[in-house]
């Protein structure tokens, strides 16, 4: 169980986290975008790699996100809601339910905001013309290293994150990155499915115990 709850908490850092191109389209995208995570860089073995997330789902409608993946046998999913500038996490552990509020917990965004500079480079990820974008935050270490982002503006131009680097990109990232324990996970979307979203996909399940992060570190013998 110590290996379940230090994956746990890896992800919910990790979160805390949350050419030619088309016209914008015409309203914010409502609809599910599967990405394929790859460890390119990782020092970690085969095995261990195996039990990172390989998938990640991404159900989209205006403003709010819904994020699932599985780690180590750990069903995860967050709940964001970038208007209200909110995030829960909703874990099933081998049948155990948890609704994880970080609430006050959670880091705050850095006080500068992303600067986008989009760039002349683009290409098409799961059929859909993207620009890349390289994001920084003003500082000159940021600018020599900035964040890497494909983002296509065919699909709208919603807000799905409010509070990591990629919370100012003008359209949806299709091809990005973040730092897990230091190691870069990356993301490139593979489908795009339209539609099919509900309200409820957005809320919390019946079934699930909430917990603050302290309650849940106490669950599994933490201090």
């Amino acid at each position: 169980m110590k290996r379940y709850f230090y994956s746990i908490m890896v992800l919910t850092l990790a979160f805390t986290l949350s050419g030619t191109i088309t016209a914008k389209a015409a309203g914010p995208f409502k609809g599910t975008i599967t990405y394929k995570i790859t460890y390119p860089d990782s020092q970690i073995d085969a095995s261990q790699q195996a039990m990172m997330p390989q998938v990640m789902k991404l159900m989209v409608n205006g403003n709010k996100a819904r994020i699932e993946m599985t780690v180590s046998g750990i069903s995860q999913t967050f709940l964001i809601d970038s208007d209200q500038q909110s995030t829960i996490i909703l874990l099933d552990m081998l049948g155990q339910k948890v609704a994880l509020n970080p609430g006050k917990d959670r880091e705050k965004p850095q006080s500068k905001e992303p600067v986008v500079e989009i760039t002349k480079e683009t290409k098409e990820i799961a059929g859909y013309p993207c620009k890349k974008a390289e994001i920084h935050f003003g500082d000159q270490q940021s600018k020599d290293a900035p964040t890497i982002a494909y983002y296509t503006e065919a699909l709208g131009d919603n807000k799905l994150f409010y509070d990591n680097e990629y919370r100012t990109l003008p359209g949806i990232p299709m091809e990005f990155h973040f730092k897990m324990q230091g190691m870069n996970m990356y993301l490139t979307a593979i489908s795009v499915e339209k539609g099919k979203v509900s309200n409820k996909d957005f809320d919390v399940p019946s079934g699930y115990t909430e917990m603050t992060p302290d309650q849940l570190r106490q669950l599994f013998g933490g201090h």
